[in-house]
């Protein structure tokens, strides 16, 4: 039996780059890899990488017959489409507001969109027919875009991302000390590490709440609040539920939406 050809879906970040493979017929991927996104790599060195994860994996390369990613780092495009090229013998699509799309834009500014935020409205345009979304991303910057239900991406908000702001209060704050962030126990903290804990937690669930109201005041309607990115589980495993719904591989699963409508 034949194996099947391969999806590789590439989401590039300020942060972190995560690659996805996906099957096929597959909706879901069969499996992933998260790495910091670096701008002096070169393509030899991303190809080196992802050639390891797919061994790792036993994954034939060769199986890899389209590619496709998004970027919200400019000077890493050429970076990735040569490793791409060179390495996979795949001209990868990238994702633009000019491409086929599953949802409209009513955004007066189309080309200020960012990629990750296209491919995040095309996985709500396919999961919520009919609904009005509100989708946040939990990443370098904290995103937040609503999708109507015709469907359009009407507009969104860009507040600072938790772990950024995270890392700039340790770097400028001499006797404060880093931390991991999760649900504290309650409020009012009995040691440092546990107030730090849970001002961000409760403030950022605060920042979340309040934007999402202030957008449902704004614009009145019966909305899905729908969440993603790397800390997205840990606010909504707590009892400050934020979100209707999450799913952390919504940007790959958006990926593979618009995979199958262009290549």
């Amino acid at each position: 039996m034949s194996e099947k050809p391969l999806l590789l879906v590439i989401d590039v970040g300020n942060t972190n780059t995560v690659f996805g493979i996906f099957q096929e017929g597959s909706e879901e991927p069969d499996f992933h890899k998260r790495t910091v996104t670096r701008r002096d790599r070169t393509s030899d060195e991303l190809g080196l990488f992802l050639k390891g994860f797919l061994t790792q994996e036993n994954v034939r390369s060769e199986r890899i017959k389209r590619a496709i990613y998004s970027s919200v780092v400019p000077s890493l495009n050429p970076i990735i489409e040569r490793m791409l090229e060179d390495w996979f013998d795949v001209n990868p699509k990238r994702i633009t507001y000019e491409m086929n799309l599953n949802f409209g834009i009513s955004y007066p500014r189309p080309f200020e969109i960012g990629a990750d935020r296209l491919v995040n409205a095309a996985y709500c345009a396919k999961n919520y027919r009919n609904k009005k979304a509100i989708l946040v991303d939990l990443g370098t910057a904290t995103t937040f875009c609503v999708i109507n239900e015709k469907p359009e991406y009407v507009g969104g908000v860009i507040a600072p991302g938790l772990k950024i702001s995270m890392d700039a209060l340790t770097r400028n704050t001499a006797q404060l000390p880093p931390i991991v962030f999760e649900s504290p126990k309650k409020v009012l903290g009995g040691s440092t590490v546990e107030s730090i804990q849970a001002g961000f937690f409760y403030g950022w669930v605060g920042l979340l709440r309040e934007i999402v109201r202030a957008i449902k005041e704004e614009q009145p309607g019966d909305y899905v609040v729908v969440g993603t990115g790397g800390l997205v589980s840990t606010i909504h495993a707590s009892h400050n539920q934020v979100f209707d719904e999450i799913d952390p591989m919504m940007t790959l699963k958006g990926l593979k939406i618009l995979a199958d409508l262009n290549i």
